[in-house]
């Protein structure tokens, strides 16, 4: 891996060594600066939207909590027709049938 790094990316040899040297150089400061500046701005209810999909008897509570923390929510329910949920089931029996047969 070193040759390939070295003649074809045009990586250093002491590359590694390098890059260990910088890790360790990272300090508690950069990595919460860091946090604060990239990651904590996608949980801002100002400029962020969440997407959760969850059992029906958990949408109350799961709500409740987003509204807590600033979220606009609103809530809504799939709609699921009983003939789609028999073709679903009935192609996943049917796919683990055939690959039950497959192995006898």
């Amino acid at each position: 891996m070193s040759f390939i790094n070295q003649a074809l990316r045009g990586v250093p040899q002491d590359y590694t060594v390098e890059l260990l040297s910088r890790f360790q150089d990272v300090t508690k400061e950069d990595v919460l600066q860091a946090l604060k500046e990239f990651f904590l701005p996608l949980f801002d209810p100002s400029s962020s939207i969440a997407i959760v999909v969850t059992a029906p008897s958990k949408s109350e509570e799961i709500g409740v909590g987003l509204q807590t923390l600033g979220f606009e929510v609103s809530q809504r329910e799939l709609a699921v027709e009983p003939e789609e949920l028999e073709g679903s089931v009935s192609e996943f029996e049917t796919d683990s049938e055939s690959d039950s047969d497959a192995s006898t």
